[in-house]
């Protein structure tokens, strides 16, 4: 079946297909939830394409106003998006690592040169398993007042994870940092009343959250904060009933670190960053 541009109608339809896939499709979930299938002018709204059969959604994938693909397709893409996603702009593709693969083929963007093409362990934790480290560290959330230091430490991520140049980390971060304080999702973990590592949710629906901008200071590494602060963040989500979490980890400390706490490997999820803008360059 061919694929076509979602409804609001189609809302519910594209939820129930997503949640049976919830561990590849947090970002479009949560992108449907905040924003709705047809796009919008923040920076995560999505437009999203649905195919159905028998009046079923079996495959979605968007853009977001970002440029981001994001893929949920199990079965083979068909040509046509070739022609649907050629008057966007993609600075990447998101989803299930073999998907990826596959959008990127098929638009012809196999030969551009990538800024982050990670294929990143993907950890999935039923948090009645949670199991957070002892410590006396203790988690509150991040306000305004912090807003230095929180730019500071997501210019230092988005140059480490994403290995973004500096100066555009620095203009970025900014945002992020803005858009996860509106959220109430982003958290510090304190060692005597010192900020000693931040942890955030950047994808949050009722009964699960994804986890991201995990990051220690260089200086205060090797002393199991992240894992500590990871740990108390979902002890508060389970709390208000949250049922699961998923992460990506971006290397081996920070696999060993999830696992500490609970979390096992289920698969890969590939984050793609594009080194510029790009344009489909296959023919439709």
């Amino acid at each position: 079946m061919a694929f076509r541009p979602a409804l609001p109608a189609d809302s519910s339809a594209i939820e129930a297909f997503l949640v049976g896939r919830s561990d590849t499709s947090m970002f479009l979930r949560a992108n449907l939830a905040e924003h709705g299938p047809c796009g919008g002018e923040a920076r995560n709204a999505t437009r999203m394409w649905i195919r159905e059969e028998e009046g079923a959604v079996t495959g979605v994938f968007g853009i977001t106003t970002a440029g981001f693909l994001l893929v949920q397709v199990p079965e083979a893409l068909p040509a046509e998006v070739v022609g649907i996603l050629a008057p966007y702009r993609i600075n990447g593709i998101f989803g299930a690592t073999e998907q990826v693969r596959e959008m990127r083929a098929r638009l012809g963007l196999m030969a551009a040169e990538t800024q982050l093409d990670d294929d990143e362990p993907l950890y999935s934790l039923d948090l009645a398993a949670l199991m957070p480290p002892a410590g006396t560290t203790r988690l509150r959330a991040a306000t305004a007042t912090d807003l230095p230091l929180l730019i500071r430490w997501r210019t230092d991520y988005l140059v480490e994870i994403f290995h973004f140049a500096e100066a555009d980390a620095a203009d970025l971060a900014k945002a992020d940092v803005e858009t996860m304080l509106d959220r109430r999702s982003l958290m510090l973990l304190e060692e005597d009343g010192q900020p000693v590592a931040m942890t955030s949710f950047n994808a949050i629906l009722k009964d699960m959250v994804q986890i991201g901008s995990v990051f220690t200071p260089e200086a205060a590494r090797g002393r199991g904060h992240a894992r500590r602060a990871v740990a108390l963040h979902l002890e508060q989500a389970r709390r208000v009933g949250v049922k699961r979490a998923i992460l990506f980890a971006s290397g081996p400390a920070a696999s060993r670190a999830y696992e500490a706490i609970g979390f096992r490997q289920i698969g890969h999820f590939t984050l793609l960053f594009f080194a510029d803008t790009q344009s489909v360059r296959a023919a439709a």
